[in-house]
Protein backbone atom coordinates (compact mmCIF):
# COMPACT_ATOMS: atom_id res chain seq x y z
CA UNK A 1 0.00 0.00 0.00
CA UNK A 2 1.19 3.48 -0.81
CA UNK A 3 -1.28 6.03 0.50
CA UNK A 4 -0.78 9.62 1.52
CA UNK A 5 -0.03 10.26 5.17
CA UNK A 6 -0.38 6.58 6.07
CA UNK A 7 2.09 6.74 8.92
CA UNK A 8 0.36 9.64 10.63
CA UNK A 9 -3.08 8.09 10.12
CA UNK A 10 -1.92 4.84 11.70
CA UNK A 11 -0.45 6.80 14.63
CA UNK A 12 -3.71 8.73 15.08
CA UNK A 13 -5.86 5.58 15.13
CA UNK A 14 -3.49 3.82 17.51
CA UNK A 15 -3.58 6.85 19.79
CA UNK A 16 -7.30 7.67 19.72
CA UNK A 17 -9.01 4.48 18.60
CA UNK A 18 -10.41 1.59 20.59
CA UNK A 19 -9.76 -2.16 20.21
CA UNK A 20 -12.15 -2.43 17.29
CA UNK A 21 -10.55 0.49 15.46
CA UNK A 22 -7.16 -1.13 15.98
CA UNK A 23 -8.21 -4.54 14.65
CA UNK A 24 -10.03 -2.98 11.71
CA UNK A 25 -6.87 -1.01 10.91
CA UNK A 26 -4.83 -4.21 10.89
CA UNK A 27 -7.39 -5.76 8.56
CA UNK A 28 -7.24 -2.65 6.33
CA UNK A 29 -3.45 -2.87 6.15
CA UNK A 30 -3.54 -6.56 5.27
CA UNK A 31 -2.00 -7.61 8.58
CA UNK A 32 -2.92 -11.00 10.11
CA UNK A 33 -5.53 -11.58 12.80
CA UNK A 34 -7.47 -14.63 13.96
CA UNK A 35 -11.24 -15.24 13.95
CA UNK A 36 -11.09 -15.79 17.71
CA UNK A 37 -9.48 -12.40 18.13
CA UNK A 38 -12.12 -10.72 15.96
CA UNK A 39 -14.97 -12.42 17.82
CA UNK A 40 -13.50 -11.27 21.13
CA UNK A 41 -13.29 -7.67 19.93
CA UNK A 42 -16.89 -7.72 18.62
CA UNK A 43 -18.45 -9.42 21.66
CA UNK A 44 -19.21 -6.19 23.59
CA UNK A 45 -21.23 -4.86 20.67
CA UNK A 46 -23.74 -7.73 20.52
CA UNK A 47 -26.60 -8.23 22.95
CA UNK A 48 -28.00 -11.50 24.29
CA UNK A 49 -30.94 -11.43 21.87
CA UNK A 50 -28.52 -11.25 18.92
CA UNK A 51 -29.03 -7.54 18.18
CA UNK A 52 -26.13 -5.09 17.96
CA UNK A 53 -25.15 -1.54 18.83
CA UNK A 54 -22.15 0.14 17.22
CA UNK A 55 -21.02 1.81 20.47
CA UNK A 56 -19.13 0.33 23.39
CA UNK A 57 -20.86 0.15 26.80
CA UNK A 58 -18.51 2.80 28.19
CA UNK A 59 -19.41 5.13 25.33
CA UNK A 60 -23.13 4.88 26.03
CA UNK A 61 -24.05 2.89 29.15
CA UNK A 62 -27.78 3.10 28.39
CA UNK A 63 -27.44 1.78 24.85
CA UNK A 64 -29.84 -0.80 23.47
CA UNK A 65 -29.67 -3.22 20.56
CA UNK A 66 -31.53 -2.23 17.41
CA UNK A 67 -32.20 -3.27 13.84
CA UNK A 68 -30.34 -0.20 12.56
CA UNK A 69 -27.35 -1.01 14.75
CA UNK A 70 -27.43 -4.64 13.65
CA UNK A 71 -27.43 -3.69 9.97
CA UNK A 72 -24.43 -1.45 10.62
CA UNK A 73 -22.46 -4.01 12.62
CA UNK A 74 -23.05 -6.83 10.13
CA UNK A 75 -20.48 -5.02 7.99
CA UNK A 76 -17.87 -5.97 10.60
CA UNK A 77 -18.86 -9.63 10.46
CA UNK A 78 -18.17 -9.60 6.74
CA UNK A 79 -15.03 -7.52 7.14
CA UNK A 80 -13.53 -10.06 9.54
CA UNK A 81 -14.81 -13.11 7.66
CA UNK A 82 -17.21 -14.17 10.42
CA UNK A 83 -20.15 -15.37 8.34
CA UNK A 84 -20.19 -18.59 10.34
CA UNK A 85 -20.14 -19.11 14.07
CA UNK A 86 -22.13 -18.12 17.13
CA UNK A 87 -22.24 -14.37 16.51
CA UNK A 88 -23.71 -14.83 13.05
CA UNK A 89 -26.16 -17.44 14.33
CA UNK A 90 -27.40 -15.11 17.07
CA UNK A 91 -27.72 -12.30 14.53
CA UNK A 92 -29.88 -14.46 12.27
CA UNK A 93 -32.05 -15.48 15.20
CA UNK A 94 -32.63 -11.84 16.09
CA UNK A 95 -33.52 -10.88 12.52
CA UNK A 96 -35.94 -13.79 12.19
CA UNK A 97 -37.62 -12.82 15.46
CA UNK A 98 -38.48 -9.28 14.29
CA UNK A 99 -39.47 -9.92 10.67
CA UNK A 100 -43.07 -8.94 10.04
CA UNK A 101 -45.57 -11.46 8.72
CA UNK A 102 -45.51 -9.77 5.30
CA UNK A 103 -41.73 -10.23 5.06
CA UNK A 104 -40.79 -6.63 5.78
CA UNK A 105 -38.56 -5.21 8.49
CA UNK A 106 -38.83 -2.17 10.72
CA UNK A 107 -36.98 -0.90 13.75
CA UNK A 108 -37.90 -2.66 17.00
CA UNK A 109 -40.52 -1.19 19.31
CA UNK A 110 -38.07 -1.49 22.21
CA UNK A 111 -35.53 0.69 20.39
CA UNK A 112 -38.12 3.26 19.36
CA UNK A 113 -39.41 3.51 22.93
CA UNK A 114 -35.89 3.74 24.34
CA UNK A 115 -34.48 6.35 21.98
CA UNK A 116 -36.93 7.65 19.35
CA UNK A 117 -35.40 8.59 16.01
CA UNK A 118 -36.94 11.79 14.63
CA UNK A 119 -36.37 10.71 11.04
CA UNK A 120 -38.21 7.41 11.53
CA UNK A 121 -41.93 7.48 10.81
CA UNK A 122 -43.62 4.09 10.80
CA UNK A 123 -46.38 5.24 8.48
CA UNK A 124 -43.78 6.36 5.92
CA UNK A 125 -43.09 3.54 3.49
CA UNK A 126 -39.60 4.82 2.75
CA UNK A 127 -38.19 3.73 6.12
CA UNK A 128 -39.69 0.23 5.98
CA UNK A 129 -38.30 -0.09 2.46
CA UNK A 130 -34.83 0.84 3.72
CA UNK A 131 -34.82 -1.70 6.57
CA UNK A 132 -36.33 -4.43 4.39
CA UNK A 133 -33.79 -3.87 1.62
CA UNK A 134 -30.77 -3.53 3.92
CA UNK A 135 -31.27 -6.87 5.69
CA UNK A 136 -31.10 -9.15 2.60
CA UNK A 137 -28.36 -6.95 1.16
CA UNK A 138 -26.20 -7.62 4.22
CA UNK A 139 -27.05 -11.32 4.32
CA UNK A 140 -26.22 -11.83 0.65
CA UNK A 141 -22.85 -10.12 1.23
CA UNK A 142 -22.20 -12.61 4.04
CA UNK A 143 -23.03 -15.61 1.87
CA UNK A 144 -26.35 -16.09 3.71
CA UNK A 145 -28.65 -15.30 0.81
CA UNK A 146 -30.42 -18.65 1.19
CA UNK A 147 -31.59 -17.95 4.73
CA UNK A 148 -35.40 -18.25 5.07
CA UNK A 149 -35.89 -14.57 5.91
CA UNK A 150 -34.41 -13.38 2.60
CA UNK A 151 -37.05 -14.45 0.05
CA UNK A 152 -40.02 -12.99 1.98
CA UNK A 153 -38.14 -9.70 2.35
CA UNK A 154 -37.40 -9.56 -1.38
CA UNK A 155 -41.00 -10.49 -2.08
CA UNK A 156 -42.14 -7.48 -0.07
CA UNK A 157 -39.66 -5.23 -1.88
CA UNK A 158 -40.96 -6.44 -5.25
CA UNK A 159 -44.35 -4.95 -4.43
CA UNK A 160 -42.79 -1.50 -4.13
CA UNK A 161 -39.54 -1.22 -6.07
CA UNK A 162 -41.23 0.14 -9.19
CA UNK A 163 -42.10 3.31 -7.23
CA UNK A 164 -39.17 5.45 -8.37
CA UNK A 165 -39.85 8.22 -5.85
CA UNK A 166 -39.65 5.61 -3.09
CA UNK A 167 -36.47 4.05 -4.46
CA UNK A 168 -34.71 7.41 -4.73
CA UNK A 169 -36.13 8.89 -1.55
CA UNK A 170 -32.94 8.07 0.34
CA UNK A 171 -29.56 6.76 -0.80
CA UNK A 172 -29.72 3.28 0.78
CA UNK A 173 -32.89 2.23 -1.01
CA UNK A 174 -31.24 2.79 -4.38
CA UNK A 175 -27.94 1.15 -3.41
CA UNK A 176 -29.57 -1.90 -1.87
CA UNK A 177 -31.49 -2.70 -5.05
CA UNK A 178 -28.25 -2.55 -7.03
CA UNK A 179 -26.59 -4.93 -4.61
CA UNK A 180 -29.50 -7.38 -4.71
CA UNK A 181 -29.48 -7.64 -8.51
CA UNK A 182 -29.35 -10.24 -10.12
CA UNK A 183 -30.12 -12.21 -6.96
CA UNK A 184 -33.69 -10.93 -6.87
CA UNK A 185 -36.18 -12.52 -9.28
CA UNK A 186 -38.33 -9.83 -10.83
CA UNK A 187 -35.80 -7.03 -10.42
CA UNK A 188 -35.40 -6.12 -14.06
CA UNK A 189 -32.20 -5.16 -15.82
CA UNK A 190 -33.86 -1.88 -16.83
CA UNK A 191 -34.52 -0.96 -13.20
CA UNK A 192 -31.01 -2.02 -12.21
CA UNK A 193 -29.38 0.18 -14.84
CA UNK A 194 -31.63 3.09 -13.91
CA UNK A 195 -30.46 2.70 -10.31
CA UNK A 196 -26.87 2.39 -11.48
CA UNK A 197 -27.02 5.58 -13.57
CA UNK A 198 -28.63 7.53 -10.75
CA UNK A 199 -26.11 6.31 -8.18
CA UNK A 200 -23.32 7.33 -10.55
CA UNK A 201 -24.89 10.76 -10.90
CA UNK A 202 -25.07 11.13 -7.11
CA UNK A 203 -21.40 10.31 -6.47
CA UNK A 204 -20.12 13.88 -6.64
CA UNK A 205 -22.54 14.91 -3.86
CA UNK A 206 -21.41 12.24 -1.38
CA UNK A 207 -19.23 13.10 1.58
CA UNK A 208 -16.72 10.56 2.89
CA UNK A 209 -18.98 8.69 5.32
CA UNK A 210 -21.87 7.86 2.96
CA UNK A 211 -19.38 7.24 0.17
CA UNK A 212 -17.65 4.54 2.22
CA UNK A 213 -21.07 3.04 3.03
CA UNK A 214 -21.86 2.87 -0.69
CA UNK A 215 -18.50 1.41 -1.69
CA UNK A 216 -18.63 -1.11 1.16
CA UNK A 217 -22.10 -2.27 0.08
CA UNK A 218 -21.00 -2.59 -3.55
CA UNK A 219 -17.85 -4.45 -2.51
CA UNK A 220 -19.98 -6.88 -0.52
CA UNK A 221 -22.11 -7.47 -3.61
CA UNK A 222 -19.04 -8.28 -5.69
CA UNK A 223 -18.80 -5.15 -7.86
CA UNK A 224 -15.41 -5.16 -9.65
CA UNK A 225 -12.96 -2.28 -9.61
CA UNK A 226 -13.58 -1.47 -13.28
CA UNK A 227 -17.29 -0.84 -12.74
CA UNK A 228 -17.81 2.93 -13.21
CA UNK A 229 -19.45 3.21 -9.80
CA UNK A 230 -16.41 1.70 -8.12
CA UNK A 231 -13.79 3.44 -10.25
CA UNK A 232 -15.37 6.88 -9.91
CA UNK A 233 -16.25 6.25 -6.27
CA UNK A 234 -12.67 5.37 -5.36
CA UNK A 235 -11.46 8.39 -7.31
CA UNK A 236 -13.74 10.61 -5.24
CA UNK A 237 -12.73 8.83 -2.05
CA UNK A 238 -9.08 9.67 -2.66
CA UNK A 239 -10.03 13.28 -3.42
CA UNK A 240 -11.85 13.56 -0.08
CA UNK A 241 -8.84 12.57 2.02
CA UNK A 242 -7.87 15.48 4.25
CA UNK A 243 -4.46 17.04 4.67
CA UNK A 244 -4.08 15.18 7.96
CA UNK A 245 -4.67 11.90 6.13
CA UNK A 246 -8.14 11.22 7.55
CA UNK A 247 -11.55 11.13 5.95
CA UNK A 248 -13.70 13.52 7.96
CA UNK A 249 -17.20 12.41 8.97
CA UNK A 250 -20.11 13.60 11.08
CA UNK A 251 -21.21 12.14 14.41
CA UNK A 252 -17.68 11.49 15.69
CA UNK A 253 -17.23 8.84 13.00
CA UNK A 254 -14.00 10.10 11.47
CA UNK A 255 -11.85 7.22 12.72
CA UNK A 256 -14.36 4.58 11.61
CA UNK A 257 -14.76 6.24 8.21
CA UNK A 258 -10.99 6.53 7.78
CA UNK A 259 -10.39 2.86 8.53
CA UNK A 260 -13.19 1.85 6.17
CA UNK A 261 -11.68 4.02 3.43
CA UNK A 262 -8.25 2.42 3.90
CA UNK A 263 -9.75 -1.06 3.86
CA UNK A 264 -11.69 -0.39 0.66
CA UNK A 265 -8.59 0.97 -1.05
CA UNK A 266 -6.67 -2.10 0.10
CA UNK A 267 -9.35 -4.58 -0.96
CA UNK A 268 -9.68 -2.98 -4.40
CA UNK A 269 -5.91 -3.02 -4.90
CA UNK A 270 -5.67 0.73 -5.36
CA UNK A 271 -1.92 1.32 -5.50
CA UNK A 272 -0.25 4.46 -6.78
CA UNK A 273 0.43 2.66 -10.07
CA UNK A 274 -3.28 1.91 -10.48
CA UNK A 275 -4.24 5.56 -10.24
CA UNK A 276 -1.49 6.58 -12.65
CA UNK A 277 -3.02 4.38 -15.35
CA UNK A 278 -6.74 4.63 -14.50
CA UNK A 279 -8.55 7.91 -15.13
CA UNK A 280 -12.28 7.61 -14.37
CA UNK A 281 -14.71 10.17 -15.63
CA UNK A 282 -15.43 13.18 -13.49
CA UNK A 283 -18.52 15.32 -13.32
CA UNK A 284 -17.50 18.97 -13.36
CA UNK A 285 -20.65 20.52 -11.94
CA UNK A 286 -22.16 18.68 -8.95
CA UNK A 287 -25.87 19.15 -8.45
CA UNK A 288 -27.67 19.58 -5.16
CA UNK A 289 -29.92 16.73 -4.18
CA UNK A 290 -33.53 17.67 -3.65
CA UNK A 291 -34.39 15.36 -0.79
CA UNK A 292 -33.84 16.57 2.80
CA UNK A 293 -33.60 12.89 3.76
CA UNK A 294 -30.31 12.72 1.86
CA UNK A 295 -28.43 13.77 4.98
CA UNK A 296 -30.16 11.44 7.41
CA UNK A 297 -28.08 8.85 9.17
CA UNK A 298 -29.00 5.22 8.61
CA UNK A 299 -27.69 4.04 11.95
CA UNK A 300 -30.03 3.98 14.93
Amino acid sequence: MNYRFLDQVVALIERQGNRLDGLRLRRALGQPFTPVEAESVLTPYQFRDGSWDYRMPEEQPERIGSLGGTIHCMRWLREFGLSEGAQMTHTLDFLASIQAADGSFYETKAKLAHSPQKWLKEDALIDRFYFTAAVPMRLVSLGRGQHPIVDPAIGWLALHWHDWALVTGTWYNLWALECLYPKSPGLSAALYWRCHATALDWLADLDAQPLTWLLDALHGAGFPVDDPLIANGLDRLLALQGEDGTWQARDDSTLETTVTALRLLHDYGCTTEFWQTHKPRRRTKPRRLWSPRWQKTTRS
